[in-house]
């Protein structure tokens, strides 16, 4: 009689599912640490693509008040002017008149106020935070693209007779750890 000693195995050993589940572990967390990345860089892309619409949106209201370019009206730095308040006769339900120098003050003060909202820039009064923002409006014909070391570093307007320059700085607030500095530049001919 033959005595048969080889023997089937009938499932995974303990070592076998530990190493198993091992490698899920390191593929989950390298999942996770991508997730968190393509959040990153898409709400960086947001706040690019609101920066630039908003921009967009103050040229075209300087375009429509010549005047008030032309007499440098819209020359503005928000870490030494600050917030700037609406004029109350150049709003529509007053009948929206007002002069060249009333409606570049009510233009930037609505497009700060806007732009606040748009980006990750307000401090918890509802104010922007000039510790991670700057905002500069000035007559610039070779704009400074690369970002300071903080908000309006870097920035030095030329002062050309016939192109402006509208700077965005900004670092997100959004609790990001290392964010880094951002700076928008829109350069035009009104």
């Amino acid at each position: 009689m033959l005595m048969n000693t080889s023997r089937t195995q009938k499932g995974f050993t303990l070592i076998e599912v530990l190493v198993a589940l091992l490698i899920f572990a390191i593929g989950m967390l390298g999942l996770a640490g991508l997730q968190l990345r393509a959040h990153q860089s898409s709400s960086y892309a947001s706040s690019r693509t609101a920066a630039t619409l908003k921009v967009a949106g103050l040229a075209e209201r300087m375009r429509a008040n010549l005047t008030g370019v032309t007499a440098d009206n819209y020359i503005y730095d928000f870490g030494s002017d600050g917030d700037l308040s609406p004029v109350a006769s150049c709003a529509v339900e007053s009948g929206g008149a007002c002069n060249a120098l009333q409606r570049a003050t009510t233009d930037i003060a609505e497009w700060v106020q806007d732009l606040g909202t748009a980006l990750p820039i307000l401090n918890n009064a509802g104010g922007i935070n000039n510790a991670t923002a700057d905002i500069v409006i000035c007559r610039d014909g070779t704009p400074e693209t690369t970002p300071g070391a903080g908000p309006g570093v870097g920035i030095l307007c030329d002062n050309n007779a016939t192109t402006w320059t509208i700077y965005v700085d900004w670092r997100d607030n959004r609790n990001v750890t290392n964010a880094p500095q951002q700076r928008y530049t829109f350069t035009f001919v009104p």
